[in-house]
């Protein structure tokens, strides 16, 4: 009778396992089913709107190989602006400085020396 009893339990308890694991999946549907009725409560988007936004997404993107171009064209554009400017000082562009920062004194002749920066006497 002991081994009568203790197989009915073992085949009940055999038998519950699938009821079981059927309740834990119901349970789960029943949250899914949850989550679809609110996500149909979310106002519809129209398809234009849709395409806005995925436009406006794409222009963000900057880091591709035509922007690094354009990017590298404009700096070295300003650093060019910059050298020219510079090149406009008198100390560049008149002659009678000799590639000295300051314009150089003309001395009398008995007075001029050698000059180490431009190789000229005066």
């Amino acid at each position: 009778m002991q081994k009568f009893l203790i197989k009915l339990v073992f085949c009940l308890f055999v038998s519950g396992i699938p009821w079981l694991a059927q309740a834990q999946t119901t349970l789960g549907d029943r949250n899914s089913d949850e989550s679809v009725v609110h996500m149909n409560k979310v106002p519809r988007i129209r398809n234009s709107e849709k395409r806005q936004k995925i436009l406006l997404k794409k222009a963000k993107v900057k880091h591709t190989a035509q922007y690094e171009y354009y990017a590298r064209v404009e700096h070295i554009a300003k650093e060019k602006q910059k050298t020219l400017k510079k090149m406009a000082a008198p100390q560049y562009s008149n002659p009678l400085y000799f590639g000295h920062k300051r314009l150089p004194k003309r001395n009398p002749i008995h007075k001029m020396k050698y000059c180490k920066e431009c190789g000229i006497r005066h």
